[in-house]
């Protein structure tokens, strides 16, 4: 064994040992060659070797830092340590939209077995109650679809939706809150406020592809950081990176985070309002999933810990995605955001707004939440069992807290943006890896949408995912 090699087997050991944890940073260079009794290039080739593994992140200018496990998994087909993200702290521009659109074609195509986009599929979704409310509405549409309901928007619905704020400990009034065409319309007009071309955005790595299209929509750099898949975004990575740029906003899902599923603590929500607050930057939290966690407590936004923070929501993934109603809460930047969704959109769909309306004031939405809650624990638990027996050993999957979606990483040869063509094939769509970060890392992961009816086509799909898995790690 070459002395390079025994440094790295040693470094390997050290870090899966828990010597170094993660998100620590490793000794220098020139302190490791001293350590080990050996050159400086010698320690260079080791710590390419180690990186290699997926055990180290490298943050330029500032060292090697102790990867975040990719999942934390005690389950027979795991054996070998846990996988890693990389991550580089420099911001990069976006390239996400030729991705995007295509998933969303393959969407509109009912021969497809969806399991790409994270649209819930009307089983998961309150459509029973919505459709009551939509004709209790269109009973009285002479008092609703001959004018607009213009920004702020519908004064009833946002009264709901500041009362439902209010049981998550959000000091929230009526008038503080605008209506949006749902979550996404949300965090454009949230980022158009604060930001201008060029301006560098901090992101979760990996995070919502949604949000990377509207970062290249609006000419901004996407600054990509670590991620644990259960504790969320680190905070000493978000603080370092802080320090070398000139970050305008920060951008995250803390409540069950798209791709992963992950949720923050209450300390560490604390912490993250603080650590922006003193370094200047605006917190622009997406809490589309918030309603959907696993356990029967409900989750704190951001926004609970600090009236700073902008947020952003929509009942898209619970009541209906067809409807398009979301909402932003913005503190200083609201009046700047009322004249950005006048100019973009004039308002939000009438009929829709009071649809959602009637549903919150006279249906049982909590109900409705406990029940699709109940029913996610199940689906989850069945799609990666099947997971687990139909893909090849070393396959990895996520433990989500919240939400209907699951990150699989398949071993290290695979490639997703091969999996996902061969499986568009035989017309089963899935989200490959490199979809979720602006520098297309992730080769070998994909988000599989859970919100799909138990059944024999679903099934399918799954098993025939595993063996196009299998297929590309034959000899």
């Amino acid at each position: 064994m070459k002395r390079y090699e025994s440094v790295a087997l040693t470094l390997t050991e050290e870090i899966e040992g828990g010597i170094y944890k993660p998100g620590e940073r490793l000794p220098g260079v020139r302190k490791l060659a001293a350590l080990f009794t050996v050159s400086v290039s010698t320690v260079v080739e080791a710590l390419k070797i180690v990186e290699d593994q997926g055990l180290l992140d490298v943050a330029e200018r500032s060292g090697h830092f102790v990867a975040y496990p990719t999942h934390r998994l005690n389950t027979p087909v795991q054996k070998e340590g846990a996988g890693t993200y990389k991550a580089v702290l420099k911001p990069y521009p976006v390239t996400q939209s030729e991705w995007v659109m295509n998933l969303v074609r393959a969407t509109l195509a009912s021969d497809v077995v969806q399991l790409g986009a994270a649209v819930p599929h009307s089983d998961f979704l309150a459509v029973k109650g919505v459709n009551k409310a939509l004709k209790a509405v269109c009973a009285h549409t002479q008092d609703h679809s001959d004018h607009y309901d213009f920004a702020p928007g519908y004064e009833p619905l946002r009264g709901q939706i500041a009362l439902r704020m209010q049981d998550v400990h959000c000091k929230v009034q009526q008038a503080e809150v605008v209506i949006t065409n749902g979550c996404q319309n949300a965090l454009v007009l949230a980022l158009k406020a604060v930001t201008q071309p060029g301006d560098v955005v901090a992101i979760e790595s990996p995070t919502f592809y949604g949000l990377l299209h509207v970062i290249e929509s609006l000419g901004l750099q996407a600054l990509e950081i670590p991620t644990d898949p259960i504790s969320g975004i680190s905070l000493s990575a978000l603080s370092l990176a802080f320090e070398q740029w000139d970050v305008k906003a920060c951008v995250l899902i803390p409540n069950y985070g798209n791709p992963l599923g992950h949720c923050m603590s209450d300390i560490d929500k604390r912490q993250l309002v603080t650590l922006a607050k003193k370094a200047k930057v605006q917190l622009i939290e997406d809490d589309i999933y918030g309603d959907l966690g696993l356990s029967n407590q409900r989750s704190l936004p951001l926004l609970s810990f600090g009236p700073d923070v902008i947020y952003c929501s929509s009942f898209s993934k619970t009541l209906s995605p067809g409807l398009r109603v979301g909402w932003v809460i913005s503190g200083q930047h609201q009046e700047r955001i009322e004249y950005l969704q006048y100019v973009n959109s004039l308002s939000a769909p009438t009929l829709a707004q009071r649809a959602v309306y009637e549903y919150l004031r006279y249906q049982s939405y909590d109900r409705y939440l406990r029940e699709v809650r109940s029913r996610y624990r199940q689906q989850l638990h069945k799609v990666r069992s099947l997971i687990y027996t139909s893909f090849p050993e070393g396959t990895k999957v996520s433990e989500p807290a919240g939400g209907f979606v699951l990150w699989v990483e398949c071993p290290a040869t695979v490639s997703t943006l091969t999996l996902y063509e061969d499986a568009l094939a035989k017309n089963i769509s899935i989200a490959p890896g490199p979809m979720f970060s602006p520098r297309k890392k992730y080769q070998r992961c994909f988000r599989v949408n859970c919100a799909q009816p138990w059944g024999a086509r679903f099934q399918w799909a799954l098993v025939t995912l595993g063996g196009l898995v299998e297929r590309q790690l034959a000899p």
